[in-house]
Protein backbone atom coordinates (compact mmCIF):
# COMPACT_ATOMS: atom_id res chain seq x y z
CA UNK A 1 0.00 0.00 0.00
CA UNK A 2 2.93 2.33 1.00
CA UNK A 3 4.84 1.58 -2.23
CA UNK A 4 1.22 2.40 -4.11
CA UNK A 5 1.07 5.79 -2.66
CA UNK A 6 4.95 6.33 -3.26
CA UNK A 7 4.23 6.15 -7.32
CA UNK A 8 1.20 7.84 -7.38
CA UNK A 9 2.52 10.99 -5.67
CA UNK A 10 5.61 10.73 -7.98
CA UNK A 11 3.02 10.30 -11.27
CA UNK A 12 1.73 13.12 -10.02
CA UNK A 13 4.27 15.11 -9.23
CA UNK A 14 5.86 14.38 -12.71
CA UNK A 15 2.52 15.35 -14.80
CA UNK A 16 2.45 18.63 -13.06
CA UNK A 17 6.13 19.47 -13.52
CA UNK A 18 5.99 18.40 -17.46
CA UNK A 19 1.97 19.99 -17.83
CA UNK A 20 2.31 23.03 -15.66
CA UNK A 21 -1.50 22.13 -14.28
CA UNK A 22 -2.73 22.67 -10.99
CA UNK A 23 -4.07 18.66 -10.03
CA UNK A 24 -6.77 18.48 -7.37
CA UNK A 25 -5.68 17.23 -4.01
CA UNK A 26 -5.53 13.81 -3.11
CA UNK A 27 -5.76 12.35 0.46
CA UNK A 28 -4.44 9.02 1.78
CA UNK A 29 -4.80 7.75 4.95
CA UNK A 30 -3.97 3.78 6.40
CA UNK A 31 -7.04 1.53 6.17
CA UNK A 32 -6.49 0.32 9.97
CA UNK A 33 -4.30 1.36 12.71
CA UNK A 34 -3.94 -0.59 16.39
CA UNK A 35 -3.51 1.50 19.60
CA UNK A 36 -3.08 0.08 22.88
CA UNK A 37 -5.66 0.41 25.14
CA UNK A 38 -4.32 3.53 27.04
CA UNK A 39 -1.68 4.26 25.27
CA UNK A 40 -0.59 6.85 22.22
CA UNK A 41 -1.50 6.41 18.34
CA UNK A 42 -0.89 8.65 15.57
CA UNK A 43 -3.29 8.11 12.22
CA UNK A 44 -1.20 9.35 9.37
CA UNK A 45 -2.79 11.74 6.58
CA UNK A 46 -0.73 12.12 3.19
CA UNK A 47 -1.88 14.38 0.52
CA UNK A 48 -0.91 16.16 -2.65
CA UNK A 49 -0.32 18.93 -3.34
CA UNK A 50 1.45 19.78 -0.07
CA UNK A 51 0.19 23.03 -0.13
CA UNK A 52 -3.21 23.04 1.54
CA UNK A 53 -5.92 25.95 3.47
CA UNK A 54 -7.49 23.73 6.12
CA UNK A 55 -7.42 20.52 7.60
CA UNK A 56 -10.14 18.63 9.09
CA UNK A 57 -10.48 15.33 11.55
CA UNK A 58 -13.73 13.99 12.19
CA UNK A 59 -15.13 10.51 13.26
CA UNK A 60 -18.05 8.50 11.86
CA UNK A 61 -20.37 6.90 14.10
CA UNK A 62 -22.85 3.55 13.05
CA UNK A 63 -25.29 5.87 12.24
CA UNK A 64 -22.85 7.59 9.30
CA UNK A 65 -22.83 10.68 11.33
CA UNK A 66 -20.34 13.15 11.57
CA UNK A 67 -18.39 14.28 14.98
CA UNK A 68 -15.98 16.86 14.47
CA UNK A 69 -12.82 16.28 16.71
CA UNK A 70 -10.32 18.57 15.31
CA UNK A 71 -8.51 20.95 12.72
CA UNK A 72 -6.14 23.30 11.44
CA UNK A 73 -6.64 26.40 9.72
CA UNK A 74 -3.70 28.25 9.21
CA UNK A 75 -1.95 28.21 12.13
CA UNK A 76 -4.90 28.20 14.39
CA UNK A 77 -5.75 24.32 15.99
CA UNK A 78 -9.19 23.28 17.32
CA UNK A 79 -12.19 21.33 18.30
CA UNK A 80 -13.13 18.93 20.85
CA UNK A 81 -10.99 16.93 20.54
CA UNK A 82 -7.98 19.36 21.03
CA UNK A 83 -9.85 20.69 24.04
CA UNK A 84 -9.70 17.62 25.95
CA UNK A 85 -6.67 16.95 25.43
CA UNK A 86 -7.10 13.45 24.17
CA UNK A 87 -6.19 14.60 20.38
CA UNK A 88 -3.52 16.41 18.86
CA UNK A 89 -1.98 17.36 15.47
CA UNK A 90 1.77 17.04 14.39
CA UNK A 91 3.45 18.92 12.27
CA UNK A 92 2.88 16.70 9.63
CA UNK A 93 -1.21 17.05 10.26
CA UNK A 94 -1.31 13.26 11.39
CA UNK A 95 -4.13 13.08 14.21
CA UNK A 96 -2.32 11.71 17.58
CA UNK A 97 -4.93 10.07 20.04
CA UNK A 98 -4.04 9.68 23.76
CA UNK A 99 -4.80 7.24 26.34
CA UNK A 100 -6.69 5.56 23.82
CA UNK A 101 -9.98 4.13 25.17
CA UNK A 102 -12.59 1.91 23.98
CA UNK A 103 -14.65 4.91 23.22
CA UNK A 104 -12.33 6.38 21.10
CA UNK A 105 -12.39 3.50 18.67
CA UNK A 106 -14.20 3.80 15.48
CA UNK A 107 -13.60 5.48 11.79
CA UNK A 108 -11.93 8.39 11.18
CA UNK A 109 -11.53 10.54 8.35
CA UNK A 110 -9.16 12.94 7.20
CA UNK A 111 -9.95 15.94 4.68
CA UNK A 112 -8.05 18.20 3.18
CA UNK A 113 -9.10 21.67 1.29
CA UNK A 114 -6.64 22.35 -1.04
CA UNK A 115 -5.60 26.84 -1.89
CA UNK A 116 -7.90 26.21 -4.95
CA UNK A 117 -10.77 25.19 -2.43
CA UNK A 118 -10.59 21.97 -4.15
CA UNK A 119 -11.43 18.81 -1.18
CA UNK A 120 -10.90 14.78 -1.03
CA UNK A 121 -10.97 12.69 2.27
CA UNK A 122 -9.73 9.88 3.06
CA UNK A 123 -11.41 7.32 6.31
CA UNK A 124 -9.38 5.29 8.53
CA UNK A 125 -10.68 2.21 10.81
CA UNK A 126 -9.24 2.73 14.33
CA UNK A 127 -9.17 -0.15 16.87
CA UNK A 128 -8.28 -0.24 20.50
CA UNK A 129 -6.08 -3.32 21.47
CA UNK A 130 -5.25 -5.36 24.44
CA UNK A 131 -2.31 -7.40 24.44
CA UNK A 132 -2.15 -10.29 27.25
CA UNK A 133 -0.04 -8.82 30.61
CA UNK A 134 0.96 -12.36 31.63
CA UNK A 135 1.92 -15.43 29.82
CA UNK A 136 -0.23 -18.55 29.26
CA UNK A 137 -1.17 -20.65 32.29
CA UNK A 138 -1.48 -24.43 31.78
CA UNK A 139 -3.87 -26.84 33.94
CA UNK A 140 -4.28 -30.72 33.62
CA UNK A 141 -7.12 -32.86 34.05
CA UNK A 142 -7.50 -36.56 34.06
CA UNK A 143 -10.17 -38.75 33.19
CA UNK A 144 -11.64 -41.81 34.63
CA UNK A 145 -9.68 -44.10 32.14
CA UNK A 146 -6.43 -41.90 33.66
CA UNK A 147 -7.23 -42.28 37.18
CA UNK A 148 -7.93 -46.04 36.96
CA UNK A 149 -4.68 -46.93 34.79
CA UNK A 150 -2.48 -44.41 36.77
CA UNK A 151 -0.24 -45.46 34.50
CA UNK A 152 3.10 -43.93 32.50
CA UNK A 153 0.93 -44.46 29.45
CA UNK A 154 -1.98 -42.83 30.91
CA UNK A 155 -3.71 -39.78 28.63
CA UNK A 156 -3.93 -36.12 30.12
CA UNK A 157 -5.41 -33.49 29.21
CA UNK A 158 -3.46 -30.15 29.22
CA UNK A 159 -5.49 -26.87 28.79
CA UNK A 160 -3.52 -23.80 27.97
CA UNK A 161 -5.45 -20.07 28.49
CA UNK A 162 -4.67 -17.17 27.80
CA UNK A 163 -5.09 -13.76 29.40
CA UNK A 164 -7.85 -11.41 28.16
CA UNK A 165 -6.52 -9.84 24.67
CA UNK A 166 -8.22 -7.68 21.88
CA UNK A 167 -8.33 -8.98 19.34
CA UNK A 168 -7.74 -12.42 20.49
CA UNK A 169 -4.57 -14.32 20.91
CA UNK A 170 -4.33 -17.48 18.70
CA UNK A 171 -2.56 -20.53 21.23
CA UNK A 172 0.46 -23.01 19.94
CA UNK A 173 1.45 -26.60 21.18
CA UNK A 174 4.96 -27.79 20.41
CA UNK A 175 6.83 -30.66 22.24
CA UNK A 176 10.77 -31.09 22.91
CA UNK A 177 11.40 -31.00 19.17
CA UNK A 178 9.00 -28.11 18.09
CA UNK A 179 7.20 -30.09 16.52
CA UNK A 180 3.51 -28.97 16.85
CA UNK A 181 0.65 -30.48 18.97
CA UNK A 182 -2.94 -30.57 17.44
CA UNK A 183 -5.51 -29.55 19.99
CA UNK A 184 -9.04 -31.71 20.41
CA UNK A 185 -10.62 -28.24 21.06
CA UNK A 186 -10.18 -24.56 21.22
CA UNK A 187 -12.42 -21.53 22.72
CA UNK A 188 -12.55 -17.86 22.56
CA UNK A 189 -14.97 -16.85 25.41
CA UNK A 190 -15.48 -13.10 25.80
CA UNK A 191 -13.15 -11.75 29.06
CA UNK A 192 -14.94 -10.79 32.15
CA UNK A 193 -12.56 -7.64 33.02
CA UNK A 194 -12.56 -5.36 29.75
CA UNK A 195 -15.34 -4.85 27.28
CA UNK A 196 -14.55 -6.61 23.54
CA UNK A 197 -11.81 -8.71 24.88
CA UNK A 198 -11.40 -12.57 24.61
CA UNK A 199 -9.82 -15.27 26.75
CA UNK A 200 -8.32 -18.37 24.24
CA UNK A 201 -8.06 -21.85 25.60
CA UNK A 202 -6.72 -24.67 23.76
CA UNK A 203 -6.89 -28.12 24.94
CA UNK A 204 -4.35 -31.41 23.84
CA UNK A 205 -4.22 -34.48 24.95
CA UNK A 206 -0.99 -36.34 25.54
CA UNK A 207 0.66 -39.65 26.15
CA UNK A 208 3.14 -39.28 28.40
CA UNK A 209 5.64 -42.19 27.39
CA UNK A 210 9.17 -40.82 29.06
CA UNK A 211 10.31 -37.38 30.00
CA UNK A 212 8.63 -34.47 27.83
CA UNK A 213 8.42 -30.73 28.08
CA UNK A 214 5.46 -29.00 26.21
CA UNK A 215 5.54 -25.33 25.49
CA UNK A 216 1.93 -23.32 24.75
CA UNK A 217 2.91 -19.67 23.03
CA UNK A 218 0.25 -17.40 22.23
CA UNK A 219 0.56 -15.52 18.98
CA UNK A 220 -0.56 -12.36 17.78
CA UNK A 221 -0.05 -9.44 15.81
CA UNK A 222 0.18 -7.06 18.40
CA UNK A 223 2.13 -9.31 20.31
CA UNK A 224 5.31 -8.70 18.37
CA UNK A 225 8.72 -8.51 19.99
CA UNK A 226 6.84 -9.44 23.61
CA UNK A 227 6.86 -13.48 21.75
CA UNK A 228 8.56 -15.02 24.28
CA UNK A 229 7.12 -13.05 27.28
CA UNK A 230 3.94 -15.56 26.23
CA UNK A 231 5.52 -19.05 26.46
CA UNK A 232 4.68 -21.12 28.79
CA UNK A 233 6.35 -24.85 29.55
CA UNK A 234 5.26 -27.84 31.42
CA UNK A 235 7.50 -30.95 32.36
CA UNK A 236 5.94 -34.08 32.01
CA UNK A 237 7.87 -37.16 33.72
CA UNK A 238 7.51 -40.78 33.55
CA UNK A 239 8.60 -41.24 37.41
CA UNK A 240 8.22 -38.75 40.29
CA UNK A 241 9.03 -39.53 44.00
CA UNK A 242 7.45 -37.86 46.76
CA UNK A 243 9.94 -35.43 48.20
CA UNK A 244 8.58 -36.05 52.10
CA UNK A 245 7.14 -38.42 53.85
CA UNK A 246 3.03 -38.61 54.52
CA UNK A 247 1.52 -36.00 56.38
CA UNK A 248 -0.95 -37.03 59.06
CA UNK A 249 -4.29 -35.18 59.99
CA UNK A 250 -6.31 -36.47 62.89
CA UNK A 251 -10.10 -35.47 63.28
CA UNK A 252 -12.32 -36.79 66.78
CA UNK A 253 -15.74 -38.79 66.13
CA UNK A 254 -16.99 -39.06 69.33
CA UNK A 255 -16.02 -38.77 72.99
CA UNK A 256 -14.04 -36.10 72.58
CA UNK A 257 -12.84 -34.11 75.78
CA UNK A 258 -9.65 -32.38 76.38
CA UNK A 259 -7.58 -35.21 76.45
CA UNK A 260 -7.91 -38.54 74.63
CA UNK A 261 -10.04 -41.00 76.72
CA UNK A 262 -10.81 -44.72 76.31
CA UNK A 263 -12.80 -45.12 73.71
CA UNK A 264 -12.50 -41.97 72.18
CA UNK A 265 -12.97 -42.23 68.39
CA UNK A 266 -10.53 -40.78 65.95
CA UNK A 267 -10.17 -40.72 62.11
CA UNK A 268 -6.86 -40.66 61.16
CA UNK A 269 -6.25 -39.48 57.46
CA UNK A 270 -2.68 -40.52 55.64
CA UNK A 271 -1.86 -38.35 52.64
CA UNK A 272 1.25 -38.98 50.82
CA UNK A 273 2.94 -36.20 48.29
CA UNK A 274 2.94 -35.66 44.76
CA UNK A 275 3.97 -39.06 42.95
CA UNK A 276 3.60 -40.48 39.22
CA UNK A 277 2.44 -43.76 39.32
CA UNK A 278 0.67 -43.13 42.60
CA UNK A 279 1.88 -44.28 45.95
CA UNK A 280 0.34 -46.68 48.00
CA UNK A 281 -0.55 -45.98 52.07
CA UNK A 282 -0.38 -49.21 54.21
CA UNK A 283 -1.44 -48.54 58.50
CA UNK A 284 0.07 -50.17 60.80
CA UNK A 285 0.00 -50.75 64.58
CA UNK A 286 2.73 -50.65 67.45
CA UNK A 287 2.90 -54.73 66.76
CA UNK A 288 3.66 -54.23 62.81
CA UNK A 289 0.20 -55.41 62.04
CA UNK A 290 -1.96 -54.12 59.27
CA UNK A 291 -4.63 -51.52 60.13
CA UNK A 292 -7.72 -51.89 57.65
CA UNK A 293 -8.92 -48.39 55.63
CA UNK A 294 -12.28 -47.02 55.97
CA UNK A 295 -11.59 -45.17 52.87
CA UNK A 296 -8.55 -44.14 50.07
CA UNK A 297 -8.71 -41.70 47.22
CA UNK A 298 -6.11 -40.98 44.66
CA UNK A 299 -6.49 -36.99 43.20
CA UNK A 300 -4.53 -35.10 40.57
CA UNK A 301 -1.67 -33.18 42.36
CA UNK A 302 -0.89 -29.55 41.60
CA UNK A 303 2.09 -30.82 39.31
CA UNK A 304 0.77 -31.77 36.06
CA UNK A 305 1.28 -35.44 35.71
CA UNK A 306 1.45 -36.49 39.00
CA UNK A 307 -1.10 -37.90 41.70
CA UNK A 308 -1.95 -37.59 45.58
CA UNK A 309 -2.76 -40.49 47.66
CA UNK A 310 -4.76 -40.42 50.63
CA UNK A 311 -5.93 -43.04 52.99
CA UNK A 312 -8.13 -42.92 56.45
CA UNK A 313 -8.49 -45.67 59.01
CA UNK A 314 -10.93 -45.42 62.34
CA UNK A 315 -8.99 -46.19 65.39
CA UNK A 316 -10.72 -46.51 68.95
CA UNK A 317 -8.36 -45.61 71.71
CA UNK A 318 -7.48 -47.83 74.42
CA UNK A 319 -4.18 -47.11 75.79
CA UNK A 320 -0.94 -45.53 74.71
CA UNK A 321 0.16 -46.77 71.52
CA UNK A 322 2.29 -45.85 67.98
CA UNK A 323 0.48 -45.97 64.58
CA UNK A 324 2.35 -45.80 61.59
CA UNK A 325 1.71 -44.63 57.85
CA UNK A 326 3.69 -46.17 55.14
CA UNK A 327 4.63 -45.27 51.84
CA UNK A 328 5.14 -49.05 50.42
CA UNK A 329 7.97 -49.12 48.01
CA UNK A 330 9.75 -46.15 49.98
CA UNK A 331 12.08 -46.90 52.39
CA UNK A 332 12.34 -44.06 55.19
CA UNK A 333 8.66 -42.18 53.44
CA UNK A 334 6.89 -42.91 56.78
CA UNK A 335 5.08 -40.73 59.71
CA UNK A 336 4.88 -42.03 63.25
CA UNK A 337 1.62 -41.02 65.49
CA UNK A 338 2.17 -41.32 68.77
CA UNK A 339 -1.30 -41.45 70.92
CA UNK A 340 -1.62 -40.95 74.86
CA UNK A 341 -4.02 -39.74 77.28
CA UNK A 342 -2.10 -36.26 76.60
CA UNK A 343 -3.23 -36.22 73.15
CA UNK A 344 -1.53 -37.00 70.16
CA UNK A 345 1.99 -34.94 69.91
CA UNK A 346 2.15 -32.20 72.44
CA UNK A 347 -0.79 -31.33 74.19
CA UNK A 348 0.04 -27.70 73.58
CA UNK A 349 -0.27 -27.44 70.00
CA UNK A 350 -3.45 -29.56 70.20
CA UNK A 351 -6.69 -27.61 68.60
CA UNK A 352 -10.24 -28.53 70.01
CA UNK A 353 -10.95 -32.21 69.19
CA UNK A 354 -14.59 -31.75 67.63
CA UNK A 355 -13.70 -32.16 64.16
CA UNK A 356 -10.65 -30.39 63.39
CA UNK A 357 -7.06 -31.02 63.01
CA UNK A 358 -4.61 -32.24 65.94
CA UNK A 359 -1.21 -31.37 65.86
CA UNK A 360 1.10 -34.52 65.47
CA UNK A 361 4.78 -35.27 66.03
CA UNK A 362 4.67 -37.29 69.18
CA UNK A 363 7.24 -36.09 72.74
CA UNK A 364 10.37 -36.11 71.07
CA UNK A 365 13.90 -35.23 72.99
CA UNK A 366 13.83 -31.78 71.66
CA UNK A 367 10.41 -31.04 73.41
CA UNK A 368 12.23 -32.53 76.52
CA UNK A 369 15.29 -30.17 76.26
CA UNK A 370 12.84 -27.26 75.81
CA UNK A 371 11.03 -27.68 78.83
CA UNK A 372 13.92 -28.63 80.69
CA UNK A 373 15.49 -25.03 79.77
CA UNK A 374 12.60 -23.38 80.32
CA UNK A 375 12.27 -24.90 83.51
CA UNK A 376 16.12 -23.65 84.46
CA UNK A 377 15.02 -20.34 83.70
CA UNK A 378 12.78 -20.37 85.42
CA UNK A 379 14.77 -21.14 88.60
CA UNK A 380 17.58 -19.09 88.35
CA UNK A 381 15.40 -15.87 87.72
CA UNK A 382 13.18 -16.64 91.08
CA UNK A 383 16.94 -17.19 92.64
CA UNK A 384 18.13 -13.90 91.42
CA UNK A 385 14.89 -12.15 92.69
CA UNK A 386 15.44 -13.66 95.97
CA UNK A 387 19.33 -12.52 96.41
CA UNK A 388 18.14 -9.02 95.42
CA UNK A 389 15.90 -8.67 97.83
CA UNK A 390 18.10 -10.17 100.84
CA UNK A 391 20.61 -7.64 99.64
CA UNK A 392 18.69 -4.54 99.40
CA UNK A 393 17.12 -5.67 103.11
CA UNK A 394 20.41 -5.89 104.64
CA UNK A 395 21.95 -2.17 103.81
CA UNK A 396 18.81 -0.50 104.89
CA UNK A 397 20.62 -1.34 108.12
CA UNK A 398 23.53 0.97 109.40
CA UNK A 399 26.69 -0.49 110.80
CA UNK A 400 28.30 1.18 113.89
CA UNK A 401 31.43 1.12 115.11
CA UNK A 402 32.51 0.52 119.00
CA UNK A 403 31.20 3.52 120.42
CA UNK A 404 33.33 5.07 123.45
CA UNK A 405 31.63 5.80 126.69
CA UNK A 406 31.69 8.78 129.10
CA UNK A 407 31.20 8.42 132.87
CA UNK A 408 29.89 11.71 134.58
CA UNK A 409 28.42 12.16 137.93
CA UNK A 410 26.85 8.70 137.57
CA UNK A 411 25.48 8.93 134.04
CA UNK A 412 27.10 7.12 131.28
CA UNK A 413 27.06 8.79 127.67
CA UNK A 414 28.11 6.72 124.28
CA UNK A 415 29.44 9.49 121.78
CA UNK A 416 27.37 10.22 119.54
CA UNK A 417 28.23 9.28 115.28
CA UNK A 418 27.27 10.22 112.49
CA UNK A 419 26.58 7.43 109.59
CA UNK A 420 24.69 7.18 106.23
CA UNK A 421 21.67 5.70 106.03
CA UNK A 422 21.16 3.66 102.61
CA UNK A 423 17.17 3.84 102.41
CA UNK A 424 16.74 7.64 102.98
CA UNK A 425 20.44 8.96 101.78
CA UNK A 426 20.86 11.31 104.88
CA UNK A 427 23.00 11.22 107.47
CA UNK A 428 21.95 10.17 110.83
CA UNK A 429 23.27 10.90 114.69
CA UNK A 430 22.23 8.67 117.25
CA UNK A 431 23.58 9.38 121.00
CA UNK A 432 22.76 6.56 123.69
CA UNK A 433 22.65 7.19 127.59
CA UNK A 434 22.77 4.61 130.19
CA UNK A 435 21.84 5.74 133.85
CA UNK A 436 23.67 3.66 136.73
CA UNK A 437 21.22 1.60 139.27
CA UNK A 438 23.61 2.61 142.21
CA UNK A 439 25.10 5.85 140.93
CA UNK A 440 28.37 6.85 143.04
CA UNK A 441 30.43 9.85 142.55
CA UNK A 442 33.24 9.13 140.48
CA UNK A 443 36.23 11.48 138.28
CA UNK A 444 36.87 10.73 135.57
CA UNK A 445 40.52 11.51 136.28
CA UNK A 446 40.58 8.95 139.39
CA UNK A 447 37.88 6.63 137.85
CA UNK A 448 39.63 2.93 138.12
CA UNK A 449 40.68 0.80 134.97
CA UNK A 450 38.15 -2.31 136.59
CA UNK A 451 35.61 0.44 137.12
CA UNK A 452 35.52 1.38 133.51
CA UNK A 453 35.39 -1.80 132.44
CA UNK A 454 32.75 -3.58 134.53
CA UNK A 455 30.67 -0.21 133.01
CA UNK A 456 31.60 -1.00 129.59
CA UNK A 457 30.55 -4.32 130.28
Amino acid sequence: MASANALLSSFLIFITAIFKVALPVTVTTPGQVNIPLGGTGEIPCNFYPSSYAAIYWTRRDDADGKEHVISRVGEDVTGSGFDSGNFNLTEDNALQIRYMQLKDEGRYECQVLDTEFEDDASETQVIAIVTPETAPRITWSCGDQCISQHGPSSILNLTCTSDEAKPPVKLKWTNDQGTPIEAVSSSTPNGTMLVGSSVTTSTIQYVVKRNNTLTCQAESEMIGKRSSEQRSTVKLYESVTPDEAPSVTTTCVNNCRTGIDVGTLLNLTCTSGEARPPIKLKWKNSHGSPIVTISSDVQVGITVGTFVTTAVIQYTFKSNTTLTCQAAGLTGQMTIVQLNEMGIGTSAHRENLNGSEIDEGGFDLVTILLVAVAVAVGVVIILGIAVAVLYKKNKEYPVFQSPMFYLTNGRATVSSQEVASPTTERNLRITFEVTLTNPTSYDSETASETDSSTLAA
